[in-house]
């Protein structure tokens, strides 16, 4: 609400009569009425109003949503280069099997149990294809 519509709507009544601030929980009602201020700590007008609420159990929660990214990015896991970009595309899927991730495969068709994949263009393994071989041969 903005502060001109609060100040139309109290205009059409009584400029003597008290202004009670009221919360409203399920099944009850409670009421400030003497201690009741207007204030401005910098975002505008504030209603404020010191109630007592011992014996009364009041949950507050705060939302951290925007200090959250909206979107966190897939991680990219460096598997190595490969002679071709097919081959490249059947390590990742080698990968993306072995390690149970929920990602399309490139070629869904082929048999990445019993398939070995080749070494990098620098003659080695790349670090995570080896660790999945070596789980997958003490399996074995």
């Amino acid at each position: 609400m903005k502060t001109h519509e609060l100040i139309k709507m109290l205009e059409r009544f009584d400029p003597e009569s008290e202004v009670r601030l009221c919360i409203n929980w399920p099944g009850r009602v409670s009421e400030a009425y003497e201690r009741l201020w207007l204030a401005d700590y910098g975002g505008g007008p504030q209603i404020n109003a010191a109630m007592d609420l011992r014996g009364v159990v009041v949950y507050v929660g705060c939302v951290l949503q925007h200090a959250l990214p909206e979107k966190t990015p897939p991680r990219r896991i460096d598997l190595g280069q490969y002679e071709t970009e097919e081959v490249a595309a059947r390590v990742r899927d080698f990968y993306v099997v072995h390690r149970g991730l929920k990602e399309p495969l490139n070629f869904p068709e082929a048999d990445y149990e019993r398939w070995i994949p080749p070494r990098t263009t620098a003659g080695e393994y790349n670090e995570h294809i080896a660790a999945i071989l070596r789980e997958k041969l003490l399996k074995d």
